[in-house]
C-alpha cells in the first residue's frame, strides 16, 4: 500500500477528519474491550473471594467445593480471553479492511486524476501541432518538400489522435459488454506486416522489421488485434531511441503461436513489471507519455481471445511483449 500517498492525500483532503474520527473510535472499542476485560476479570475474582470466605474450611465439603470454585473460575478467565480475542482479531480484521478500501479509493483517485491530465495533454499536443502545421501552410509559401513534411506530420498527429479517440471507445465498449467480437481466420504474420507498413509509412526515419513465419492462423477479432499491435508497436517507438530498433516476431510449435515486439528502450524496473497492464498504470519512464490505457487494453483484448501477454527486459536492454495463442486446429 502506498501510505505516502494516503499521507498527502490526507493533509489536504476533507476525508482527514473522517480518517481521523476512524482510528480515534477504533482505538476507543479496542480501549473498551481491554477494559470489558479488566472488569470481568476483576468481578470474577471478587465473586470466588466471596464464595471461598462462605465455605467452612473444616468441613467435609470444603476442599470438593473449593476445587469447584476454583475450575469455575478458570472455565471464566478461559471464556473472557476467548470472546476478548475474537472480539478483538473482528475489529482489527474491519479496521485492515476498511483500512485497504479507502487506501484503493485514494489510489484509484489518483490515478484518474493522473489520466485526465494525460488525456489532456494527449489531446492537446497533437492538436497544437496540426494547427501549426495549417497554419504555416496558410501564410507562408513552401517549397513541395517542406509542404510534404508539414503533411506527414499533420497526418502523424491526426493517427495518434484516431489511436487515442480508438482505445478509450473501444476500453468503454469491452468494460459495459457493448463490444461485439467478430470470429474469423487471421494470418498473424500478415497482420503484423500490415501494422508495420503503416507505422513505417508514419515513421519513415524509424527500422521497423517483421520476422514472421506462414500461415500462423488464428480465430478471432481483427479490428481489436491490430489495434493490439499497434498499441505494443505504438510503445516500443514511443520510448526506444530513434536509431534502435522494433522487432516484430511470428512464430509457432505443435500447441501455441508466439508474438513479440522486441525493442531496445531503457526497458522496465522489475518492480513495476507487475503493475505495466493495470488501468491507468504509468511507470516512472513513462510520466510525460501515454495514458496508462495501451497496454492495459491489449492485455484484455488478448484475455478475450484467450491468450496470455507477458512481458520481459531484453539484453543488454530493451522490452520483449509476448503474447501466445492456441494455435487453432480447424485451419
Amino acid at each position: 500500500m502506498d501510505y505516502q500517498l494516503l499521507k498527502t492525500k490526507l493533509k489536504h483532503s476533507p476525508l482527514r477528519i473522517i480518517y481521523i474520527f476512524y482510528w480515534f473510535l477504533l482505538a476507543y472499542i479496542i480501549a473498551a474491550l481491554i477494559f470489558w476485560y479488566i472488569a470481568l476479570n476483576k468481578q470474577n475474582e471478587e465473586i470466588y473471594s466471596y464464595k471461598v470466605r462462605m465455605i467452612e474450611m473444616n468441613d467435609a465439603r470444603s476442599e470438593k467445593e473449593l476445587q469447584q470454585l476454583n475450575e469455575d473460575k478458570n472455565i471464566k478467565i478461559t471464556q473472557y480471553v476467548g470472546e476478548g480475542a475474537t472480539f478483538l482479531l473482528l475489529i482489527i480484521a474491519g479496521a485492515i479492511f476498511v483500512f485497504r478500501i479507502i487506501n484503493r479509493e485514494l489510489m484509484l483517485s489518483k490515478q484518474q486524476q493522473n489520466f485526465m491530465m494525460a488525456i489532456t495533454h494527449e489531446l492537446k499536443t497533437p492538436i497544437a501541432v496540426t494547427r501549426l502545421n495549417l497554419e504555416t501552410m496558410q501564410i507562408r509559401k513552401l517549397d513541395d518538400e517542406q509542404q510534404q513534411r508539414l503533411i506527414r506530420s499533420t497526418i502523424q498527429e491526426s493517427n495518434r489522435l484516431n489511436a487515442l479517440c480508438n482505445n478509450m471507445l473501444l476500453l468503454n465498449q469491452i468494460d459495459t459488454g457493448g463490444y461485439t467480437f467478430t470470429n474469423e481466420k487471421i494470418d498473424l504474420g500478415t497482420l503484423a506486416n500490415d501494422c508495420a507498413y503503416d507505422f513505417l509509412s508514419r515513421f519513415p526515419s524509424r527500422r521497423i522489421e517483421v520476422s514472421a513465419e506462414d500461415e500462423a492462423v488464428i480465430n478471432g477479432d481483427k479490428l481489436l488485434l491490430q489495434l493490439a499491435i499497434n498499441n505494443l508497436l505504438d510503445n516500443a517507438i514511443k520510448y526506444s531511441g530513434k536509431d534502435t530498433l522494433v522487432l516484430l516476431k511470428v512464430f509457432q510449435d505443435n500447441k501455441k503461436i508466439y508474438f513479440r515486439v522486441i525493442d531496445e528502450g531503457p526497458g522496465v524496473p522489475a518492480k513495476e513489471q507487475g503493475k505495466i497492464f493495470e488501468k491507468y498504470y504509468r511507470g516512472a519512464q513513462m510520466q510525460t507519455k501515454g495514458t496508462g490505457l495501451g497496454l492495459y487494453l491489449t492485455k484484455e483484448i488478448v484475455r478475450q481471445h484467450h491468450g496470455n501477454i507477458s512481458m520481459t527486459n531484453n539484453k543488454p536492454h530493451g522490452c520483449i511483449f509476448e503474447i501466445q495463442f492456441k494455435l487453432s486446429r480447424n485451419t
